[in-house]
């Protein structure tokens, strides 16, 4: 054997570091060819389990071992590289060793979108059960959560939308990072009495969240599915109550796909039509609304996880090319690879992606997290938002969501290497098993705005039951760089 050229490829990718490996042996006639396919196969796998080792080094033992001249020492070099090099990248092992000790004894709070909370409780799960740690996530919706990163009453905040110009000037003394940290397809769910399979275009959805459109049977409506038999009861809108980034996102939508049927705007409080329309706390709100006694004829929006959660009816909503399309993960990928990247790292949606696979009114659910944190806290919360990007975006599809793009992934990952930088690398683990869907709930929030002409529902004020989250012990695994 001539030579043995270990290449390490360090590619720099948004600031993290991803690296590659590949060992190049070059075989020479003076070796016997079972000697250097051993040596090949053992550099080979020893090497890439492990941090590259310093190149310059490898350069030196290898030139000056394999540049010997008698047939012996040749032979004999091929023991001693292998010795030489292993003790060149153990060095460096010792120099990458730099993986942090998880505090289990830090609680890191968060509160904010509720369209994401679904998927947030299998990650905290997930990362509970691999490293002990505590995460806490409140679905206060995505106006609270901005609120309350702006007061610091939590470590860090979820919403679907981006700060607002005024709330911005509030985080100055406070820098934060964007994470777009799943992506969902808000689903119009509904519940009318022998309707599966109903089809609805964006202007006729704006004409029946703004009330004008006030009947199931409604033109409008019956043009869309024809072959169904449409009842003639009033249709009962539920909206969400509070600050809201599912609200903000649907209402965008109708504005600009609804053909000018819409004419609010962008709201993240969203307005109550007047006669038929209900206002309901949270996802849960409004999808436990819909899946109660009080829910038939009724319809609203929230993440498509939540219909599925209540085995609800979601429509079909046609899109630029014409089809009528449900939001399955296949078709909120293809919608969010049309949506351009801001500056801050958040996304600009296109509402109207041409594809005929594309659900349009699909959307993604950003951390917001600050740059700084104290150091126990500041590694709980990388963690988590490691894995969460990672190995839990594989469940995302079991429960509702959709796996994001590898262009958010690394737009998530380069963002949070802007956290805490220098702190050491944080472990990783394989994920948990994908949770099992809970039964519909059947407790209803009490209703905050409701029409005389609509019968209101009773309260319930019981608390709302979260998915059930199956999990596994599973190894850690360090993460190398």
């Amino acid at each position: 054997m001539r030579s043995v050229d270990v290449v390490v490829v360090l590619e720099a990718d948004h600031e993290r570091l991803h690296t590659r490996r590949r060992i190049f042996a070059k075989r020479s006639p003076f070796v016997h060819p079972s000697s250097a396919r051993r040596l090949d196969s053992t550099l080979t796998l020893w090497l890439a389990e492990r941090p590259p080792p310093d190149m310059r080094s490898i350069n030196t033992v290898s030139n000056a071992v394999f540049n010997q001249r008698s047939h012996r020492s040749r032979i004999f070099a091929a023991g001693s590289v292998l010795a030489l090099v292993a003790g060149v990248a153990g060095a460096s092992v010792a120099a990458h060793a730099d993986t942090v000790t998880l505090d289990k004894g830090v609680t890191v709070s968060g509160q904010g979108s509720s369209f994401v909370s679904n998927f947030m409780e299998q990650c905290k799960a997930d990362v509970k059960n691999a490293f002990g740690i505590n995460i806490t996530y409140q679905p206060t919706g995505s106006g609270a959560g901005r609120t309350a990163y702006i007061n610091s009453t939590n470590d860090f905040a979820g919403s679907d939308v981006a700060f607002a110009t005024a709330e911005l000037q509030q985080t100055k003394a406070k820098p934060f990072v964007y994470i777009p940290i799943a992506i969902g397809g808000i689903a119009v769910i509904y519940k009318v009495p022998g309707v599966t399979d109903l089809k609805l275009s964006a202007p006729t959805l704006a004409k029946i969240f703004s009330g004008s459109v006030l009947k199931w049977n409604d033109d409008a409506i019956a043009k869309e599915n024809p072959g169904i038999s449409l009842p003639g009861e009033v249709i009962r809108v539920v909206v969400r109550s509070d600050s809201s980034g599912t609200s903000n996102v649907f209402s965008d939508y109708l504005a600009s796909a609804g053909k000018g049927a819409w004419s609010n705007g962008a709201a993240s409080t969203f307005p109550v039509p007047a006669g038929n329309g209900i206002a309901q706390r949270g996802s849960d709100g409004v999808s436990n609304y819909v899946g109660s006694e009080q829910g038939n004829y009724a319809i609203t929006y929230a993440e498509a996880s939540f219909a599925e959660e209540r085995k609800l009816s979601v429509a079909k909503i046609v899109n630029t090319a014409g089809n009528a399309v449900l939001p399955t993960s296949e078709a909120i990928t293809e919608a969010l690879n049309a949506a351009a990247v801001n500056d801050d790292g958040t996304l600009l949606l296109n509402f109207n992606a041409a594809g005929p696979k594309v659900y349009p009114i699909s959307t993604t659910a950003y951390l917001i997290i600050p740059q700084t944190l104290a150091k126990a806290k500041g590694d709980v919360l990388r963690t988590f938002v490691t894995y969460s990007l990672t190995e839990c975006q594989k469940k995302a599809a079991k429960i509702g969501y959709a796996p994001i793009p590898a262009s958010m992934e690394k737009l998530g990952l380069a963002a949070i290497a802007k956290v805490n930088p220098g702190s050491g690398d944080v472990p990783t683990v394989a994920g948990a098993a994908a949770p099992t869907p809970a039964a519909a709930p059947t407790t209803v929030v009490p209703v905050a705005a409701v029409a005389k002409t609509v019968p209101p529902a009773t309260s319930a004020p019981t608390t709302t039951k979260k998915p059930t989250v199956k999990t596994t012990k599973k190894k850690t695994v360090v993460k190398k760089k």
